[in-house]
């Protein structure tokens, strides 16, 4: 019997140790490990269950992933989430060196010192 993998798009097997965000009322933070990657979405392990249609925040060396849990299920002590990814922000640590030249310069309306105008 030939079993078809129905996957829209290959997965790849990975064991890193990550830190997410639960969005909420409070938002909390929790750490979870990397299981697999798609280009779709990502499989985590967590310590403990976590509710379908959350949304979640991934923090990556230099990446920030926004996606929505999808399901939650037991898994020898743990819990396996699948996470749908929706958004990606790749290469913030450039963003933040470009964003930090900026820094020096006054933002927003200049306005003088009106006293200072008056005398001269």
């Amino acid at each position: 019997m030939l079993i078809m993998n129905e996957r829209r798009e290959p997965r790849f097997e990975i064991n890193q140790s990550i830190w997410i965000t639960l969005f909420g009322e409070p938002d909390i933070r929790l750490p979870a490990r990397i299981k697999n990657v798609s280009k779709r979405g990502i499989g985590l392990e967590l310590q403990g269950p976590v509710a379908v249609g959350t949304a979640l925040k991934i923090e990556l060396d230099d990446s920030l992933l926004l996606g929505e849990i999808i399901y939650c299920r037991a898994d020898e002590g743990s819990c396996y989430v699948g996470v749908e990814l929706e958004q990606a922000l790749c290469g913030l640590g450039a963003l933040a060196k470009a964003l930090g030249t900026f820094s020096d310069v006054p933002s927003g309306p200049q306005q003088s010192d009106s006293v200072s105008e008056r005398r001269h």
